[in-house]
């Protein structure tokens, strides 16, 4: 397991780098944050990082006058300056709890801002059974598992948990032991569900086999790393476990085996930051129970010692940690040029050169291009001249004047994008964007797919669908 020493703040920190807490809103609090969110907030200020806890329920993002985007809660007129170079997120799960507040997360996330975690990884550990199922996809050991989602499903689903009893019930989402019991005969099973689906037909209940062990370990990882692990005593009179529900914890050395499993479980569902929940039977065998995308602080700090928030704020202003998951784009998008609007383009992942707009006709006149495009005339400074092979197989070459332009696409601004112009009449697009646009703008072809992030027709299209 990584030392705390090993994590402890150097003198030197980026202060340029900022951090968002994206969590939901506690109507326990006078200021609204929970508590690893106020926790978080405060490592901030006592390291002098600029730091703020948006409300996911009702904050939005939003550009000023300068062009700066900002993420506002709804009572904050002012927001905070949040750029892809220099901010992290450090999203809670109580995002999830809105459909407005997951599809505030995608937004953040095509921004290609850094957050801790991602959208999907916390969807897959909100679902405990998708948990399961990617778990198990992976070779890691789960408990036999299965899905009820009404009367006539219930007895198939405890044969396939080993038609035993007792068994595990939980409501397939929920966090700190709220919707988890057990039942130990099938009677019982049986008018629990009844009751439970009469409240609400829709509740989706997964089965799982019974593991009797005296206690659980919840196992931090953050990174590739094991930070922390605890061991959590059932609760009197309960076989839960959770420190949230008073149960007590204490600290633990983990075995070689344990580390490993719990750090590949925390790899198969995507996880930057997790809480691995482990269980070992009479036999020492190695169970993984959940995964949880926003894990708690207070009850592992106090089993460790260990300051989890502080490891956690550090490893997320190092930049070198910032391996944002690309977009999925389709392989024609809409891109916008101040001067020529919104035009549609290939993403092009065969050109290692420069981009290339169409243009008809040029002429160059000292340094200065004078150009046409789609009917409109065009001036801008020489770059250089590009030699460009053309005509596929054949060995023909042709020399093309290079321009920059401004580039505005999926709401951020790409700054002097070295262009060639090229009669592209006939092509599917008269644009076509390299390589390295792609790179930059961290996109994911999918050749299957057009207009994944953008609208056809461009701005038009989007006042007719509004």
């Amino acid at each position: 397991m990584i030392s705390f020493d090993e994590y402890i703040f150097e003198a030197k920190l980026d202060k340029d780098v900022r951090v968002v807490v994206l969590s939901g809103r506690s109507h326990k609090n006078e200021d609204g944050m929970f508590v690893t969110a106020r926790k978080i907030k405060d490592m901030c200020t006592k390291k002098g990082i600029k730091c703020y806890v948006a409300f996911a329920e009702d904050a939005f993002l939003k550009k000023d006058e300068k062009d700066n985007l900002r993420i506002h809660n709804v009572e904050d007129k002012t927001g905070f300056k949040i750029n892809k170079n220099n901010t992290a997120f450090i999203i809670r799960n109580s995002v999830m709890r809105k459909k407005a507040s997951v599809d505030l997360l995608s937004q953040i996330e095509r921004h290609n801002m850094f957050c801790i975690n991602n959208r999907e990884s916390m969807e897959i550990c909100e679902d405990k059974y998708r948990t399961i199922l990617r778990l198990a996809d992976s070779d890691i050991p789960v408990p036999l598992t299965s899905i009820a989602t009404n009367e006539e499903t219930i007895d198939i689903a405890v044969k396939k948990v080993g038609g035993k009893f007792p068994v595990v019930v939980k409501t397939i989402t929920g966090s700190k032991g709220v919707g988890v019991f057990i039942i130990d005969r099938i009677e019982s099973l049986k008018s629990s569900l009844q009751a439970i689906w009469k409240v609400n037909s829709d509740t989706e209940i997964i089965l799982q086999e019974y593991i009797e062990s005296a206690y659980d370990l919840r196992i931090h990882v953050l990174g590739k790393k094991v930070i922390a692990a605890m061991k959590r005593f059932k609760i009197k009179k309960d076989f839960r476990s959770n420190f949230s529900l008073g149960g007590k914890v204490s600290d633990v050395k983990l075995t070689e085996e344990q580390e490993k499993i719990a750090l590949l479980a925390a790899k198969a569902v995507g996880a930057v930051w997790s809480g691995v929940d482990m269980m070992i039977d009479k036999d020492g065998k190695c169970y993984i129970i959940e995964v949880n995308t926003s894990p708690g602080t207070q009850g592992i700090e106090q089993a460790t010692g260990k300051s989890i928030v502080e490891m956690v704020v550090k490893y997320a202003l190092d930049k070198k940690h910032w391996n944002i998951q690309p977009m999925e784009c389709g392989y024609i998008e809409m891109v916008d040029f101040e001067l020529l609007g919104e035009i549609p383009a290939k993403m092009d992942t065969g050109n290692g050169s420069y981009c290339v707009i169409d243009a008809n006709k040029w002429k160059i006149d000292g340094n200065i291009v004078k150009w046409k495009h789609n009917g409109q005339e065009f001036e801008h400074k020489l770059d250089s001249m590009k030699k460009v092979r053309v005509g596929g197989v054949k060995n023909e070459y042709e020399e093309r004047p290079v321009i920059l332009l401004d580039v505005r696409f999926n709401g951020n601004l790409y700054k002097d994008v070295k262009f060639t112009l090229s009669n592209r009449e006939g092509m599917t697009t008269p644009v076509l964007m390299n390589r390295s646009f792609i790179k930059m703008a961290n996109l994911s072809i999918n050749p299957a797919k057009r207009y994944a992030l953008t609208v056809k027709g461009g701005t038009k299209a989007k006042e007719e669908i509004k």
